[in-house]
């Protein structure tokens, strides 16, 4: 059924935020109360006034799951903002949202920012710790716009994995993340509402959806980390013992590779990982090692979270014989495997173009980027991208994307990039360039060239500079030379 349809069969988003001194949300030492939350919530809305969109610079920070979840239960539209950028490119980011409000940590508001936001008159908020609630300060006060809004109806632009190159915001109606969050016990599968969710992914992305606005609902204790780093992620599941923990694919090696005794793991009794596939060799070594489950699943901002998992039940049953693959298509979903030039849905086995039907969504069948199969048993198992992108540990890279940046460079010709296998990372992006005649660029001048043009995770992790570019008969770049001469 579309969203046009009944509402009958949509349910409201249910209050996030709840007053009171119990503590809902930890961070960097310190636990942050319902309380504070709320308030912090109420001194941004407030200062960004009654009307319009508010961006938000997201950062793993409780201010921002406060507005986050503010913004969600007062119905006013909020764009996320990726943070890990240079100033230029956030700038670039916040004149070209044209949202009447953003509201960013402190340390995010440089000269650069703060110009951008004047230039199209947006109210320039930061937030930083306090007492009683998050300190909030108007920086710069909102001006007369024009100004642009979402998409009519639309609760969240959540930021994409980047697979066309930086990250975009997807929106998502009010039905669509109403409907995401009730269906949130399928994600949360195996694990015990009374212990905290330990949060290292993007607030952002799906994850903030996920892994932070389904804790708030549920009332069950948030612990925000900054990001990802095995000591750190396994010293608070030490601490806090809940029974289920999240990781992203690369987390399962760099786990393998640190020196993290398997006793910190102890209350785990599953592990889920999203964004991409891993090796069932190595998801084999992790459950050997800490004697824990690891359950893949499948999903993406598109879909407004999961649409394929592992249910405990599930795992008992097929765990061991089915590594590697991402679950079963939950109960809200539908997926398939269609043939990527006559669009004919393809038998069990057959390695082709996946294809999801979401009922958060619509009726539509939505098609991916990926290549998968579908097994006799309904288990789908992940090929990489049918686009060519380059998961580096679940953050996607077009290739494209870097050669251009590349080109922009006055002692470039050509260039070209692609990925090559990284043990650590599943994949990372490398590039070769060949220059105009008489023209001389290092590899390391290129390298400092790409640091305010591209995001962290797009930066090749090696740069050749070569007579010439080896190409085919059509004189394309013959990537398969140049994958060679990478190996």
């Amino acid at each position: 059924m579309s969203e046009a349809g009944s509402n009958a069969s949509i349910p409201p988003i249910p209050p996030l935020l709840a007053a009171g001194s119990e503590p809902a949300v930890h961070f960097a030492g310190q636990w942050y109360s319902g309380d504070w939350m709320a308030g912090t919530a109420r001194a941004v809305l407030d200062a960004a006034g009654p009307h319009g969109a508010i961006a938000l610079v997201a950062r793993n920070r409780p201010a921002h799951v406060a507005v986050m979840a503010g913004a969600l239960d007062a119905g006013r539209p909020l764009t996320m903002v990726h943070s890990a950028q240079s100033p230029a490119r956030l700038a670039a980011d916040i004149e070209r949202l044209r949202r009447p409000t953003v509201v960013a940590e402190r340390g995010d508001w440089t000269e650069e920012a703060l110009a951008a936001a004047r230039k199209v008159g947006s109210a320039a908020i930061a937030v930083s710790d306090g007492d009683d609630c998050s300190i909030v300060a108007v920086l710069s006060q909102r001006g007369e716009g024009p100004f642009d809004e979402p998409p009519a109806g639309t609760a969240l632009e959540l930021l994409s994995s980047g697979t066309t190159g930086a990250p975009k915001q997807v929106p998502l109606s009010r039905a669509t993340v109403a409907r995401s969050l009730a269906a949130n016990s399928t994600m949360f599968a195996g694990s015990d509402g009374a212990k905290p969710q330990i949060m290292a992914a993007p607030l952002g992305n799906i994850s903030g959806l996920g892994y932070a606005m389904a804790p708030l609902m549920n009332r069950q204790p948030l612990v925000l980390l900054d990001r990802f780093r095995p000591a750190e992620w396994a010293a608070a599941i030490r601490e806090f013992q809940p029974t289920r923990g999240s990781l992203p694919p690369a987390g399962i090696r760099m786990m393998l590779d640190s020196e993290v005794p398997a006793e910190w793991l102890a209350s785990l009794e599953v592990v889920g990982v999203g964004g991409g596939s891993i090796d069932p060799r190595l998801q084999a070594e992790f459950e050997e090692k800490y004697g824990v489950a690891v359950t893949l699943a499948y999903g993406a901002t598109e879909f407004a979270g999961v649409v394929a998992a592992w249910s405990t039940d599930l795992y008992r049953e097929y765990g061991k014989s089915k590594r590697g693959s991402s679950g079963r298509a939950i109960p809200s979903a539908r997926l398939r495997v269609i043939d990527a030039v006559t669009g004919a849905e393809l038998p069990p086995g057959e390695q082709g173009v996946l294809e999801v039907q979401a009922e958060r969504i619509g009726p539509d069948w939505i098609r991916t980027t990926d290549l998968a199969h579908i097994d006799a048993d309904g288990f789908v198992f992940l090929h990489g991208r049918a686009d060519g992108a380059i998961n580096r540990g679940g953050f996607k890279v077009m290739p494209e994307t870097i050669a251009a940046a590349l080109c922009q460079h006055p002692a470039v010709a050509d260039a070209a990039a692609l990925g090559i296998a990284d043990a650590r990372l599943g994949e990372v992006p490398v590039a070769a360039v060949e220059l105009v005649a008489g023209a001389d660029a290092s590899s390391d001048e290129l390298r400092a060239y790409l640091s305010d043009r591209l995001l962290a995770w797009q930066q090749p992790v090696d740069i050749r500079v070569l007579d010439a570019l080896p190409r085919n008969q059509s004189l394309k770049v013959a990537l398969g030379e140049l994958k060679v001469l990478f190996s």
